[in-house]
């Protein structure tokens, strides 16, 4: 059965039967296939409340480590099978756009070759999306995110701040800050900071903050309390454990106005959690003394308790909710959404290593193995040299600008031999380093483009200082062309696809043109 695909590949698609591009493509889905489905069982989200923070982290290295082995072992026997028959070099009948066929399949392998992990995380991203839908997990991380204010951790104001007296700035200690129309305890739920999640970004993280802190002001019981019912809600949902009840918690916390004599609900049991002091940088000796009836302040015992590890010990609050736990799992449901690993940039960044691999490969088909290996030499040797001499002229811009003059006096070279039809020199050698230095010319010119604008325009000079401190004037063109990069790249992809169209072409009436 084989045989006979491999018969009729050759007598109706001979360019598919040379690349045996069928055949490895077929196999390179397979692999995707596997790797797609380890990923999908691997996006499972542990909702327990586990110190295990950093449970993707092997195996995702173990993926990216195995999948680079497999594609370079594939792309070895699949290179020693492409090179057994060279029908360019042979001088098959082939058609005026048979070369950038055959570049566009060597691309397709390289493209399937070189993305395993990314069907891997993709998978795992997908199964952690899957959970809920965008607008319930919103819902859910704003429940969680608010929840934040009214547990152990850390707080917004310091108790120091720098004020500028007498021509120098100097620290002064306090013990209160300003919120709203009035002053706070430095001790104050009013100073507890919010935690946030990736799916939001500042500005709403500040708004949810202000939100939590105004339900404080206005002595809105009812809203603080239905926030711990919907929090209890999401936590007995994935089964999590508590030793206090939504009730509990809000008598726990609740000091209305001053919001000073509360009790501090930690964020896990003791026999889960870790040092708050190492990992939060939270004072917790605001918390962990009280004033009793006398006016002295003792120790909290009825409200913390003490844990020894390795003969150290640890303070940590009796009282607790399940707060870690879902801010973990939460959390990676929430990259999933808003970051996902495989995005435009990951995309991009395999896609410019699968071209310059088809590149590499298409280049040495045309050419040879000793023009191949004549042209990596020299072109290394001048990007050394070239190298040096930026560095003597001490200029960021000498190394992009004779990368640019390179290229284009190659393609002038190939021209004038192209015209001239007597003998090819050493276009066998220039047209590799041409084929190798273009995908790049576009990103180094704009990369040149934006030094100019910013040397003319005086980008570099443009700070000034003032009350707010150091700012930079507006360059409309520059924050532009900053902002639009990753555009620039997609746009280089489509000049690299029309250069290949028009060069394949050339280089065909170039096979024409005797040796010497």
């Amino acid at each position: 059965m084989f045989a006979n695909i491999q018969k009729k590949l050759l007598l109706t698609h001979p360019l598919l039967w040379n690349s045996k591009i069928a055949l490895f493509s077929l196999l390179t889905l397979i692999f995707h296939l596997i790797f797609f489905l380890l990923g999908y069982s691997k996006g499972e989200i542990d909702f327990t409340d586990s110190n295990n923070f950093y449970d993707y982290g092997v195996d995702n290295t173990i993926i990216v480590f195995v999948s680079v082995l497999i594609s370079i072992l594939m792309f070895i026997i699949w290179l020693v099978y492409y090179s057994r028959n060279n029908a360019f070099k042979s001088f098959y009948p082939k058609g005026k756009f048979s070369l950038y066929k055959e570049w566009l399949l060597i691309l397709s392998f390289c493209i399937l070759n070189s993305t395993y992990a990314a069907s891997f995380f993709y998978a795992q991203d997908l199964k952690a999306r899957n959970y809920f839908s965008e607008k319930e997990l919103s819902k859910r991380l704003e429940i969680i995110s608010l929840s934040s204010l009214f547990v152990e951790g850390p707080y917004r104001e310091s108790n120091f701040i720098t004020e500028y007296k007498e021509g120098k700035y100097v620290q002064i200690e306090r013990d209160s800050f300003h919120y709203g129309s009035r002053n706070y305890s430095l001790k104050s739920l009013m100073n507890k900071q919010l935690q946030g999640f990736t799916y939001f970004n500042d500005a709403k993280d500040s708004l949810m903050e202000l939100k939590g802190k105004r339900w404080l002001i206005e002595n809105k019981k009812n809203s603080i309390q239905l926030l711990f019912k919907e929090f209890f809600k999401i936590s007995k949902e994935h089964n999590l454990s508590s030793n206090i009840t939504p009730e509990k918690w809000f008598e726990l916390i609740y000091d209305y106005p001053e919001f000073t004599k509360y009790i501090n609900v930690g964020k896990t049991s003791k026999e889960t959690s870790q040092n708050y002091n190492y990992y939060e940088g939270v004072n917790v000796n605001y918390s962990d003394e009280v004033v009793d009836e006398s006016g002295a302040t003792v120790l909290d015992t009825l409200s913390k308790t003490i844990k020894v590890v390795d003969g150290q010990e640890y303070i940590y609050s009796k009282y607790y909710v399940p707060f870690n736990a879902l801010t973990k799992s939460y959390g990676k449901i929430s990259r999933a959404y808003e970051n996902p690993v495989v995005n435009l940039e990951f995309i991009m960044s395999l896609f410019y290593l699968a071209i310059g691999l088809s590149l590499c490969v298409f280049s040495f088909k045309i050419t040879s193995g000793r023009n191949w290996l004549i042209a990596f030499v020299t072109l290394g040797l001048f990007g050394i040299i070239s190298g040096i001499i930026s560095v003597v002229i001490s200029h960021s811009m000498t190394f992009p600008i004779i990368y640019i003059l390179l290229f284009l006096g190659l393609l002038f070279y190939f021209a004038i031999i192209l015209k001239a039809k007597e003998s090819k020199g050493i276009t066998g050698i220039t047209i590799n380093q041409t084929l190798w230095l273009m995908p790049a010319i576009i990103p180094i010119s704009y990369a040149v483009l934006l030094d100019i604008l910013k040397r003319t325009s005086g980008y570099y000079h443009s700070y000034t200082y003032g009350a707010d401190g150091m700012k930079r004037k507006q360059f409309p063109r520059i924050e532009w062309l900053e902002e639009h990069y990753i555009h620039m790249f997609v746009l280089n992809i489509v000049f690299i696809f029309l250069f290949m169209l028009l060069f394949s072409i050339y280089i065909k009436k170039w096979k024409g043109i005797a040796e010497a």
